[in-house]
């Protein structure tokens, strides 16, 4: 007969055992972790970068780890050289931290002073920016780095406070105060900030409008255009059209902005804030929107955000329909690609139809943007997945596009794109494809079948 005391004496015994067991454990990922904080600290440039490598992904968020990778972007020897240049320490470091979780943050900020130059500490804000999440130790520790000396300390600061802030007004009210800062490019990222949290700006909405009188150039990703660079008042129209009604004293100067004498994505951006604050749209305006989009029709290459404008116009821009349709002629493929989206948002029940022979377009990255519009909605319609083996044909682009896309938007319908099995084997077979398509290819299969 097992009595109280027999128990109590096997709970003890329990505890005991697993107490030993855990502390082995911990000792065992201490002893790992070591050994591996060793192996990035020491050794030439090559080893410390296989280190990183080698970095598992269960240890990678270990304190001690994520400290001594914040102290590798100190490191700029040269651990790999290229025909166009060198790869360092300091960027495997960078990459490897973006693989990092939110809860690293505290670890990554206790590192920031250590850091050597204005570079790696604007890097060391990119990754905060990329992991981050609502943080308020982390926002206010933050927060002095945007107002350093350095613009692109600042700049990446910005990007990291917009990444662990919360909506509330306090926070609203600190990235009002930035607004003001000496150079185009913060005050540009703190409009993407402001972006984010466009439901509780009211109080900011007359500085928002004085920015619209900035005519500063804004060089940053595609807008890095000599000849027709972004201008910060476009920005700030982009965030005017997304507050709406509420921007209402912001139409006079928008109106001026739709004038032929400032850039295109000036008046583009000028013309959807006018829309989205009148209720309803001015044909005249819309109108415009939809010459804009048809602007520099033969040109390979323009700067034109009207695709994505009249996209968050949504119904409201459905009698640019047509605009839309002859836009798929526009020879900047650009623009083809962000017809998609604006078909689906302007009329739902007919997008599949007027996108679907897109997907044979010459450029793989419009038909990819059809693929991934079509996949993300889940249409499973005989058109559409006739479509997908068709695409199956061409994997001759980059990444094995456009047919890598088909094949994960099949996958994606499961039993429903049983259709396409006898496609799928026959790609599987072919000896000509990339390792990692069979891959895609085998999985495909599987959940298909």
């Amino acid at each position: 007969m097992i009595t109280m005391s027999s128990l109590r004496f096997v709970q003890i015994a329990f505890i005991a055992v697993f107490a030993e067991l855990s502390s082995s454990l911990i000792n065992a990922q201490d002893s790992s972790s070591t050994e591996l904080v060793h192996a990035l600290k020491n050794g030439d440039a090559r080893s410390v970068a296989a280190a990183i490598a080698a970095l598992p992904n269960n240890s990678i968020n270990g304190k001690e780890i994520v400290g001594q990778l914040t102290l590798l972007l100190n490191d700029e020897r040269t651990c790999k050289e290229h025909l166009m240049g060198r790869e360092t320490v300091r960027e495997r470091a960078w990459f490897r931290m973006l693989d990092l979780q939110p809860t690293s943050v505290q670890a990554i900020l206790t590192q920031v002073a250590s850091l050597e130059s204005t570079r790696a500490r604007g890097l060391v804000f990119e990754v905060i920016a990329h992991i981050g999440k609502v943080d308020h130790n982390a926002f206010s520790q933050i927060l002095d780095y945007c107002h350093d000396d350095d613009v692109f300390v600042r700049s990446r600061a910005v990007s990291a406070l917009n990444s662990v802030g919360d909506d509330s007004s306090t926070t609203v009210e600190q990235f009002g105060k930035l607004l003001t800062d000496s150079d185009p490019m913060v005050r540009s990222t703190v409009l993407d900030a402001l972006e984010k949290r466009h439901e509780h700006l009211s109080v900011l909405i007359p500085a928002i409008i004085e920015l619209l009188d900035d005519d500063s150039v804004i060089y940053i990703a595609i807008s890095n255009h000599a000849a027709r660079p972004e201008k910060l008042r476009g920005h700030a129209a982009r965030l005017l059209a997304k507050i709406g009604p509420d921007a209402v004293k912001a139409l006079p100067k928008l109106k001026a902005l739709t004038e032929a004498t400032n850039a295109t994505n000036v008046r583009v951006w000028a013309a959807t804030a006018i829309c989205k604050i009148t209720d309803p749209p001015p044909p005249v305006t819309l109108q415009l929107l939809g010459d804009l989009l048809l602007v520099d029709m033969d040109r390979e290459f323009v700067q034109n955000d009207a695709p994505k404008a009249i996209a968050e116009l949504g119904k409201m821009a459905a009698p640019l329909l047509e605009h839309l349709e002859r836009a798929k002629k526009h020879s900047a493929a650009q623009i083809r690609w962000g017809l998609v989206d604006a078909f689906f948002a302007l009329d739902p029940p007919s997008a599949v139809r007027r996108v679907l022979p897109m997907m044979d377009d010459k450029e793989e990255l419009v038909a990819e943007t059809v693929i991934t519009a079509f996949s993300s909605r889940g249409i499973s319609e005989r058109v559409v997945i006739d479509a997908y083996i068709r695409a199956l044909g061409n994997h001759d682009g980059s990444f094995d596009q456009p047919a890598s896309s088909a094949v994960d938007a099949l996958a994606n319908l499961g039993a429903a794109a049983r259709l396409a099995l006898p496609a799928l084997e026959r790609l599987s077979l072919e000896p000509d494809i990339s390792d990692s398509l069979r891959k895609d290819v085998t999985l495909a299969l599987a959940r298909i079948r």
